[in-house]
């Protein structure tokens, strides 16, 4: 049953396009990069890099440094810019859920409701995974092709993109299940997204405050909120091998998560729809 509920959210997002709109956007910003790379400049800074760094042997100018920050800073943009479409993309989903011939429907099934819930947030996952991995192997394929350069940290940056939207999935649930609608909790999962930046930077920000009690206050909301910026940077020091550092990141994101699933189970749960 619970496979079948699962599968559903498939076939609704192939019904109401949201799989084809992530397939047609992720292949426009591949098919953008590829072009983007094919440019003369481009081709004349891989030159100059590659008599640099090859000929005359400037460590700084290497072409796997210079491929590795581009690299970088594509995951990044990539991650935040593909968060956002995929929230945008699966912010409906509970609320078609919740509409009134729809959950009566469901609700006559004899299947528990946090079931229910359950399958349509990992169905909804799921599609953005399918996305993520289409859109990061795009991107690492045509790079590679381009520059001979294959950085295995950048596909793997793919987990730190879907665990990031997970994450921010539960948010769009827990809001969007209890006031059913999908802009509300479309616009609370992005003003986490947006307000992350400004929360990693708390410890040069907090000096500022001029009551203890705010700085306290300010911490305290750092540590509840998911930290998709810091998230997101990961994949920056995965690309160029450096030390992750991110346990306590996943941990306290995945705290909010387990959090809000709960909350909206609770919620779910006792309604009377």
């Amino acid at each position: 049953m619970k496979s079948g509920i699962f599968l559903d959210t498939f076939q609704e997002s192939f019904r109401n396009k949201m799989f084809l709109f992530f397939f047609v956007a992720s292949s426009l910003v591949v098919g953008s990069i590829g072009l983007a790379l094919n440019m003369d400049v481009v081709n004349g800074v891989m030159r100059g890099v590659s008599f640099f760094g090859n000929e005359l042997r400037v460590p700084a100018f290497t072409v796997t440094e210079w491929v590795e920050r581009l690299q970088s800073t594509l995951a990044m943009l990539i991650g935040t810019f593909g968060l956002v479409l995929a929230l945008m993309a699966t912010s409906t989903l509970f609320p078609q859920m919740l509409q009134k011939g729809s959950v009566d429907l469901l609700l006559c099934r004899p299947i528990p409701r946090w079931r229910l819930i359950t399958a349509r947030y990992l169905g909804g996952a799921s599609i953005m995974a399918f996305n993520a991995v289409y859109l990061f192997l795009g991107v690492w394929a045509v790079l590679g092709w381009k520059s001979g350069v294959w950085n295995h940290g950048f596909l793997l940056s793919t987990i730190l993109a879907i665990f990031a939207f997970v994450v921010l999935f539960s948010v769009v649930m827990m809001v969007s299940v209890t006031t059913e609608s999908g802009p509300t909790g479309l616009l609370a999962a992005v003003t986490v997204l947006i307000f992350s930046p400004v929360l990693a930077a708390h410890e040069q920000i907090t000096p500022a405050f001029s009551s203890e009690l705010y700085r306290q206050v300010f911490r305290s909301i750092y540590w509840v909120l998911p930290k998709s910026a810091e998230t997101i940077g990961a994949m920056r020091r995965l690309i160029t091998e450096r030390p992750l550092d991110v346990n306590w990141v996943v941990g306290t994101s995945l705290a909010f998560a387990v959090a809000c699933y709960f909350a909206t189970m609770i919620y779910f749960t006792r309604k009377d729809y």
